[in-house]
């Protein structure tokens, strides 16, 4: 029987059919791109909220998981019917930001300068005049945030993005391209690079991340997130701590004249102890009391589809943590 060498593995590898299929898909994700460009701004938008309350109705899944959050969040608060009517805006918001992340790609700088208010000068003026240091500027995922990458063109920032990666390796590749061309956005996947980024904050560089991320309740690190304990990502508390950075807050929500309103916040000042879980609860507590700020403005803007407090149980999960673990109780 003849052997195959290592070189012909790996080509047929490459070849496989699942490759053939990611690039399906990857072009008409890419013929959807054109086609939302063509269309007028108006009408896109409204594509962008028709797809999102199919979304609502279609994925139960995800209906569920909004409604169990903003339960949680304003539930001791606001009626039910308040909350599901929020529920359904928040799909429509995040069609519309499915639209906006493929036409903002194409804004000229004038349009950016057009379309984006800025709010804040003062501490972007004060944090980026104050030495040489690291920032992180610390967004959430709340309103268009996809729409800082246009506003990092806009004020030609140089900043390095953490950002999730995608199982389809040309999408990923195409959506890691966050600003489009003229951008000083360098994006690197969100696995294994934390002491990189660390060592970029520690020579002065700014970080940019949407720290909000869920963290793993076996880590331990809990947040006070709306009067509940959700557990937190530590990563980004510490990439604050350990890169001796200074953390400016940013948000950028949608108008209802059609601009984007970008708000910089006050900078979210730290004092290490030197203690590691001290310091890393107290750090994301912080950045949660920024986010939580943020969702009481515009509570139809959040990101609600993705369980924040806890997590669906699955049976993968519970066969790997087994019944009595600390992440199934």
């Amino acid at each position: 029987m003849k052997s195959e060498t290592p070189d012909r593995r790996h080509t047929q590898r490459r070849l496989s059919p699942s490759l053939f299929i990611d690039y399906f898909v990857y072009l008409l994700v890419r013929i959807v791109e054109e086609v939302l460009n063509i269309l007028p701004e108006p009408t896109g938008m409204a594509a962008g909220r028709f797809v999102g309350r199919l979304v609502y109705v279609l994925f139960p899944d995800r209906r569920e998981a909004a409604l169990e959050n903003l339960t949680i969040a304003f539930g001791r608060e606001r009626p039910r019917d308040w909350i599901v009517r929020t529920a359904r805006a928040n799909f429509e918001h995040v069609g519309m930001m499915a639209v906006e992340f493929f036409r903002i790609r194409r804004w000229s700088h004038d349009e950016i300068a057009n379309r984006i208010v800025v709010e804040g000068r003062l501490p972007y003026n004060l944090i980026m005049n104050g030495g040489r240091h690291g920032i992180c500027l610390l967004y959430s995922h709340f309103g268009a945030f996809e729409v800082g990458a246009a506003l990092a063109k806009l004020l030609g920032w140089d900043v390095h993005l953490i950002v999730t990666g995608l199982r389809n390796p040309f999408l990923s590749r195409y959506f890691f391209s966050r600003g489009g061309e003229g951008t000083g956005i360098k994006t690197y996947p969100h696995k294994g690079i934390v002491q990189n980024m660390i060592q970029l904050l520690q020579q002065g560089a700014m970080v940019a991340f949407l720290g909000d991320q869920r963290g793993d309740a076996e880590r331990g690190i809990f947040v006070d997130f709306f009067g509940t304990k959700a557990p937190a990502n530590e990563v980004f508390a510490r990439l604050a701590i350990e890169g001796n950075a200074r953390v400016l807050p940013l948000a950028t929500y949608r108008r209802d004249d059609g601009k984007y309103q970008s708000v910089f916040g006050e900078e979210v000042v730290i004092e290490p102890t030197g203690d590691r879980v001290t310091d890393l609860t107290t750090v994301s507590q912080l950045f949660h009391d920024r986010f939580e700020q943020w969702l009481r403005m515009k509570p139809e803007q959040g990101f609600w589809l993705q369980r924040k407090w806890r997590r669906k149980p699955s049976k993968k999960r519970k066969t790997k943590n087994g019944p009595g673990s600390p992440a199934n109780r």
